[in-house]
């Protein structure tokens, strides 16, 4: 979280002033000083340090080459004065400890790195290891107005220029452990370059030793999942040798951020020839079947960008390596498949599916025109769990809705289907759905809706399907209506209620299974629940609903 943030509450709502841009340019160099100065003074010590801390490094890394002055001798036995006392007490004023780290940040920019160092050794050890309690509930950035992530690129930026050459690793390592209670270190050469505006003195000769040290501690790291240490391996490696040395990584280490490393920088280079050969020789190193999937899905992408024929090949590969639905709609529709050619591939998925997901079974037993089969899943669905990813019930139930009825706009169709009408997407599509400046190639996925068309779903249902699949949308109404009021789910109180109101809206059936008898026997049990009896006459109220 930005220091910032924490302040938003009392800042003006970004747009409330209307021609902004306009009245900022219009201003003068000096008018525009003096607006900051009188905007400053009327801030609270919080967002006035962040701001002032942002206008002096904005200014020294200006064009005019401006640094600010360095700080006076003392400070270091100040800040070591100031600990000494707030560790006899175990505790300290935040504003205090703001003050002395803004002074190292200021050191900083000035070039006194030796004294930078210094301070923040001093001050951050103490409050990274809980010494020192300054009024925090949890995290002390709650109380702190300084960047603590900016104190800590500096600190280890400050590590690297003090210490000679052949012991900078280890400063590198000991800076980055002093500050781990503060901020997290992706990448410390990433980080010691945004100290120092990307120009990182003797890089070229500290590369290899840095790596050196690196593979001493990957070599004992855990067989599971990655450490911090073959993270910076990696990312020192493909720095220093390119695409190569990533390569040669994914092939010695057989790890998963390896090998998406080294794809991922053949895709950034839109070398799509050597990525299909390096996703698929990468999908046979790796043991994890999530990450030999995604793999196998970088492969197709290079398939498509290749213009290869074997695509629909490619994407297949992917979901037999790690079954999903949207990989399963990928295949399906690659290539702009027929009807025929669509029901082909779902009746080899049927006796070849590495899942028995019964969302993934419904939707394949629909499409190749089993109605009777996903309607007895959709029965035997249970009225919870309507949210993991094998239950049936948010795709199989819109699915019979729309089939019997179409999805007219304002009915409880139209909200149930709503969503099978978005292409389908996988979980890092999901995380970027908002993100306009990704800009990557990626593999597109049809909806729900589009693989019914193309399958020609709806002419194939005939008329004896009609009473399975209003009879397998009445138990599953009805399972959901139990099993969210016996758990009391209020929550979940909208959608049974969406449900018995879609059912209700199709009609049908005969003798004790018609949609009126049915719904009134739903009332009569369920009248001890007068907010699920607010939300059912809520979705009844629908346009269409009876």
């Amino acid at each position: 979280m930005r220091s910032s943030d924490r302040y938003r509450g009392r800042a003006v709502r970004r747009g409330r002033a209307e021609n902004l841009d306009e009245a900022l340019a219009a201003l003068s160099a000096d008018e525009l000083r003096e607006a900051v100065r009188d905007a400053l003074e009327r801030l609270d010590d919080g967002p006035r340090g962040d701001l002032e801390d942002r206008l002096i490094l904005l200014a020294t890394r200006g064009v005019s080459g401006w640094k600010p002055p360095a700080p006076a001798r003392t400070l270091v036995d100040d800040a070591r004065s100031f600990i000494a006392a707030a560790c006899r007490v175990a505790r300290a004023d935040p504003r205090d400890v703001d003050d002395f780290l803004r002074r190292a940040i200021t050191a900083s920019l000035a070039g006194d790195h030796a004294s930078a160092r210094a301070v923040f050794e001093v001050v951050l050890e103490p409050i990274c290891q809980g010494d020192i309690d300054l009024g925090q509930h949890e995290m002390v950035d709650e109380v702190l107005s300084i960047d603590l992530h900016e104190c800590t690129c500096r600190l280890v930026a400050a590590a690297y220029l003090t210490t000679p050459l052949a012991e900078r690793a280890d400063a590198v390592i000991a800076a980055i452990d002093l500050a781990s209670g503060a901020s997290y270190v992706d990448d410390p050469v990433d980080v010691i370059a945004a100290a120092l505006d990307h120009e990182v003195p003797e890089l070229d000769a500290f590369l290899p030793l840095w790596i050196a040290r690196l593979e001493r501690e990957a070599e004992t790291g855990s067989a599971d999942r990655e450490s911090r240490y073959e993270r910076w391996l990696r990312a020192a490696v493909g720095r220093r040798e390119g695409i190569e040395g990533l390569a040669r990584l994914a092939r010695t280490t057989k790890r998963v951020e390896a090998a998406r490393a080294w794809c991922e920088a053949l895709v950034e280079k839109r070398d799509w020839k050597g990525a299909l050969a390096a996703y698929e020789e990468c999908a046979a190193l790796v043991k994890a079947h999530h990450a030999r999937g995604e793999l196998l899905d970088g492969a197709a992408l290079a398939a498509r960008e290749l213009g290869r024929k074997d695509l629909p090949e490619k994407l297949e590969a992917a979901w037999l390596a790690a079954p999903s639905l949207v990989r399963l709609a990928r295949w399906l529709a690659a290539g702009t498949p027929s009807a025929a050619i669509m029901r082909r591939r779902a009746a080899v998925a049927v006796d070849t599916s590495p899942t028995k997901s019964p969302r993934i079974l419904g939707l394949l037993r629909l499409i190749t025109g089993d109605v009777k089969a996903a309607a007895t899943l959709l029965s035997k669905a249970p009225g919870l769990g309507w949210s993991r990813d094998e239950h049936p019930g948010h795709l199989l139930f819109p699915a019979f809705a729309w089939l019997l009825g179409g999805a007219p706009a304002g009915s409880a169709r139209g909200d149930l289907s709503a969503a099978l009408h978005e292409p389908l997407h996988d979980a890092i599509d999901a995380f970027f759905a908002d993100d306009t400046q990704r800009s990557e190639p990626r593999l597109s996925c049809p909806s729900i809706i589009e693989l019914l068309e193309v399958a020609q779903v709806a002419r194939r249902v005939g008329a004896g399907d009609r009473p399975l699949i209003i009879e397998a949308m009445r138990r599953a109404a009805s399972r959901r209506v139990d099993g969210v009021l016996s758990e009391k789910r209020r929550r979940h109180y909208g959608h049974a209620a969406t449900l018995v109101a879609c059912r209700a809206e199709i009609g049908g059936g005969a003798g004790d299974t018609s949609a009126s008898s049915w719904l009134e026997r739903l009332r009569a049990r369920t009248s001890r629940f007068p907010a699920f009896q607010q939300e059912l006459r809520r979705a009844l109220g629908k346009q269409g609903a009876r």
